[in-house]
């Protein structure tokens, strides 16, 4: 380890439910097997490559302990969970609020998001503007604590939504089903980055250049990303979809 590093703190508990580490990266990092996702019903196909991301970035959080790549993957899961549900809460949710009368799913999916958004607010303060090498450097324990319950709460999160919800678009009849699909797209295209992103156009495109601005200074301040490194081997690998 190098000088100034700090190990995450070790977690007594399986905060996950996985009890095997899996099939190991070139990286020497694990991709757990017990958490994988199924493919999404054809209105949401174009979210399929933002969740495929999203269930990788968990998978090599749940598999490796080296800080700076730890620290890395963490600020890239802030972006990529965020725009997922930046499109849920704009085109799926109230899509699915107008089929069916499954209400109190939908409303427990806007309670979880919340939380979800919550821990992905205290993540992006703690690597916002902060070179990954330093991240643990202030109060790690805090840190791993937020971040654990942050990847508990999204897979608790996508598997409700999986159960729950996602049936209920079996009620789509086919014309119904292409708009969404469509809708679904633009929202995906136009997704924010923000935990809490902006309700209005105005807002939001503020919102958007901030947050270009972010990306831009992450990039230029730091070369060495070794957390986007071992996702971008990941997402290069060919798709298999298997039930969460």
């Amino acid at each position: 380890m190098r000088p100034g590093h700090k190990t995450p703190p070790a977690v007594s508990h399986n905060p996950i439910g996985v009890r095997d580490w899996g099939r190991p990266t070139s990286s020497g990092t694990y991709i757990l097997e017990g958490f994988r996702m199924r493919n999404l019903p054809d209105p949401l196909a174009p979210l399929e490559e933002n969740r495929r991301e999203l269930f990788t970035t968990l998978d090599l959080l749940d598999g490796t302990r080296e800080p700076v790549a730890r620290a890395d993957l963490a600020s890239e899961l802030v972006g990529i969970c965020s725009r997922y549900e930046d499109v849920k809460e704009r085109v799926i949710y109230p899509a699915l609020r107008v089929i069916s009368a499954e209400g109190h799913e939908i409303d427990r999916a806007e309670e979880d998001q919340q939380a979800v958004r919550d821990a992905l607010s205290e993540i992006r303060t703690r690597t916002k503007r902060i070179k990954p090498a330093y991240v643990y450097l202030d109060n790690p324990e805090r840190f791993e604590e937020v971040l654990i319950g942050l990847i508990t709460a999204v897979r608790a999160h996508v598997e409700h939504e999986d159960e729950a919800l996602l049936p209920m678009l079996a009620e789509l009849d086919a014309q119904t089903g292409e708009e969404l699909h469509r809708n679904v797209s633009h929202a995906v295209a136009h997704a924010s980055t923000h935990p809490h992103p902006r309700t209005t156009f105005l807002g939001r495109a503020i919102q958007a250049i901030d947050e270009k601005f972010e990306r831009d200074f992450k990039d230029e301040s730091t070369a060495h990303h070794p957390g986007v490194d071992m996702l971008n081997e990941e997402l290069a690998r060919p798709t298999t979809a298997h039930n969460v």
